[in-house]
């Protein structure tokens, strides 16, 4: 039996914006009473969640398809502020980037074809977001807007689409490609 692997399509980042993405998240984290902040090498930006599954070969071939039918070239998207998710328990932290008209399509097209593939892909608007943090407390007098005084501007070129796998590997997640398409 072939094995069973959750996965999600995704934008992934060069290692140097990755890099100063991950020094805001630990500025974050210092004005924190608590959370779980995401590590360096998993920042990226997901397109759609699949889950699990074992059609890997299916999602690769849907993820061409619809990168494909987007007729999308490379493009960038700039990073704007933090926000959150609000939950009882402790925040979601995300970075809010530009929706680019590519970016919107891209995500259309690669959900049409995942859903075309026999795939439940979430019925929810697409909202381009980085995730920094769950379960996060901020101290008392801080305040995401405060924060976002920190993050840098940043321009991330967009020139390639992922399908992404993840694992728990002693104990830590991680995330990896299986599978990557160009954008043309």
């Amino acid at each position: 039996m072939e094995k069973l692997y959750r996965i999600f399509v995704a934008i992934d980042f060069s290692q140097r914006d990755k890099e100063t993405l991950y020094q805001f998240a630990m500025k974050v984290k210092e004005n924190s009473v608590k959370g779980n902040f995401t590590q360096k090498d998993n920042l990226h930006l997901t397109l759609a969640f699949i889950g699990e599954t074992r059609k890997i070969k299916e999602a690769e071939e849907a993820l061409q398809i619809g990168v494909k039918n987007s007729l999308v070239p490379p493009f960038t998207i700039e990073t704007k502020k933090l926000g959150r998710f609000q939950n009882k328990g402790g925040d979601i932290l995300w970075v809010g980037l530009t929706e680019s008209p590519e970016l919107i399509k891209l995500n259309e097209e690669i959900t049409k074809s995942l859903r075309a593939e026999g795939f439940f892909i979430e019925e929810q608007k697409f909202k381009a977001h980085l995730t920094i943090g769950r379960g996060v407390v901020l101290q008392k007098e801080v305040t995401p807007e405060v924060l976002s005084s920190y993050l840098p501007k940043l321009s991330l070129p967009v020139n390639s689409v992922h399908l992404m796998k993840s694992e728990r590997i002693a104990g830590k997640l991680k995330y990896s490609s299986l599978w990557e398409e160009n954008l043309s």
